[in-house]
């Protein structure tokens, strides 16, 4: 209790909770911008964290991190433009939502859901650091290879009912992702001549290009648009409130979400993306009506956003417990920590309690916080929707080529984004799904590592993915879930397909 209060004492003063909302507001807005990102601006923030107390200056990256894996949900939902990578997730429902008139219905839903997942990978960091840490030391390469495989297997339930052109796209996305320089090996592969793919094509060229420039090529070719809705849009309208039948479907998909959403943020190289995609995938899976999912089944914004943000404290379990970082941007606060002399590791909290009791307030407060200042913000963030098409996708196009410059500092990746932005184009006018794309892309250095590596652990048998019993697990769920899709595309097709006429008198 004494170490508890005193938590309290260094959490509740006007300088941390001033940075706490500082730190939320800036990630907003830099998660909502398409281009920018959150390991930029904690990046950015870093050194200014230096000159703060201990808490104070991680209160403000924390807040970045929580509110920019959230700001990311908001352009998603209004104008089909992810804002993080893992937001794009969020888009295929969250979008067609708004498309319908219903953008603060998904507003909210993706609010709240990224508050109750925080919530739940709040006490699981506070309850449950040092188990989970066991656990996630427990994943090796061979188990990190069967969860890529598992996740894989979304590519067929996000192909929307053409699964030859769904496993097409994933195809092309694995293909892209194995260009620039050899994760083992370090020799240059698939360069073209090019010293700028050394390092292989930029997510976030990818994600920008594939969703908002081939959004915008998409409104040229139609005639101007009006606003979606004329005059102001009241969020206490029916259509843009959640109904008890929208927290019927979606309460039991945040409740599972967010708990895988922990642990795979728990275990370092994962991160936000895979577990959106995967826990979308999951629902879509388990649902009875899977055709609802891309047309605005608030369920399906429900898993991809408390999927993403159950990442967030989870990354700090291996950080705080090991002294392993568990995605890019707790890999920056590692600086953080070090310059104010506090050693990730077991005996941060032997030796450093009182930090570790504020750490825990900060990071529940964070969140408590971030739901004030989300909801504070909804009514300005959904008058989006009254933008005419003809200012908004022009600066779209611009915010989206400052950011991808302003990130990679590099021209190629800004033609690069525009090159992906046709391949975006072409794939929405032949009816190819774009989803699979960004999971083979997201999933091959996955994959192809683990199983590398693991080939050399077991001098090249394939074996030990099946010897080692959380490597067999998840490729048994692979498999389950493959004859899944697999029944459900063969009903489909036989739904659809017209029964030949009977001749007259039998």
């Amino acid at each position: 209790m004494d170490l508890l209060f005193a938590g309290l004492e260094q959490v509740f003063t006007v300088e941390t909770l001033s940075l706490i909302a500082i730190g939320l507001i800036v990630g907003i807005i830099i998660g909502a911008i398409p281009g920018l990102n959150v390991p930029l601006a904690v990046a950015i923030a870093l050194p200014i964290t230096f000159k703060l107390s201990p808490i104070g200056g991680l209160a403000m990256l924390v807040g970045i991190y929580k509110g920019g894996t959230y700001g990311g949900s908001l352009s998603a939902v209004l104008i089909n433009v992810p804002g993080t990578p893992a937001a794009a997730a969020t888009a295929l429902d969250g979008a067609a939502l708004t498309r319908q008139g219903k953008a603060g219905k998904a507003l909210r839903m993706s609010l709240y859901a990224s508050i109750i997942a925080e919530v739940i990978s709040d006490l699981a960091l506070i309850l449950f650091a040092v188990p989970v840490a066991a656990f996630a030391l427990k994943i090796g390469p061979p188990e990190t290879f069967s969860v890529g495989v598992f996740a894989l297997t979304l590519v067929g339930v996000l192909s929307q009912g053409n699964m030859l052109k769904g496993v097409m796209a994933g195809a092309l996305g694995l293909l892209l992702s194995t260009f620039g320089v050899d994760p083992l090996t370090g020799d240059f592969r698939l360069t073209l001549g090019f010293d700028a793919l050394s390092g292989g094509w930029s997510f976030i060229a990818l994600v920008i290009g594939v969703f908002a420039v081939a959004e915008a090529l998409v409104k040229v070719e139609r005639p101007l648009e009006k606003p979606m809705a004329m005059g102001t849009v009241r969020l206490s309208d029916p259509d843009h409130r959640l109904s008890r039948d929208d927290w019927r479907r979606s309460l039991p998909v945040i409740t599972r979400s967010a708990p895988i959403g922990v642990l795979i943020g728990a275990i370092p190289g994962l991160g936000a993306a895979v577990s959106a995609y995967l826990n979308y995938g999951i629902t879509r899976n388990l649902s009875k009506t899977p055709e609802r999912f891309g047309q605005g089944a608030i369920e399906g914004v429900a898993a991809a956003e408390s999927g993403n943000n159950a990442v967030t404290s989870a990354t700090f379990v291996p950080l705080l417990t090991l002294g392993v970082p568990g995605d890019v941007i707790t890999a920056i606060m590692l600086g953080a920590f070090i310059v104010h002399g506090l050693i990730p590791g077991p005996a941060l909290f032997e030796q450093n309690s009182a930090f570790i009791a504020a750490f825990f307030v900060m990071v529940v407060v964070t969140t408590g916080l971030h739901l004030i200042i989300g909801r504070l913000g909804m009514p300005l963030f959904v008058q989006t929707t009254r933008i005419s098409n003809k200012f908004l996708f022009p600066a779209i196009m611009v915010l989206s080529v400052t950011g991808v410059y302003v990130t990679t500092n590099s021209f190629f990746d800004v033609f690069t984004m525009l090159g992906f932005g046709l391949l975006g184009y072409f794939m929405i006018k032949c009816s190819f799904p774009v989803a699979p794309l960004l999971i083979g892309f997201i999933l091959g250095p996955l994959i192809e590592i683990g199983l590398r590596q693991s080939v050399i652990m077991s001098r090249g048998s394939f074996d030990i993915f099946l010897t080692r019993p959380l490597s067999a697990a998840f490729l048994a769920l692979a498999a389950v879930s493959v004859v899944i899709v697999g029944v459900r595309e063969w009903r489909l097709a036989r739904r659809n397909t017209p029964n030949p006429k009977t001749p007259e008198g039998d």
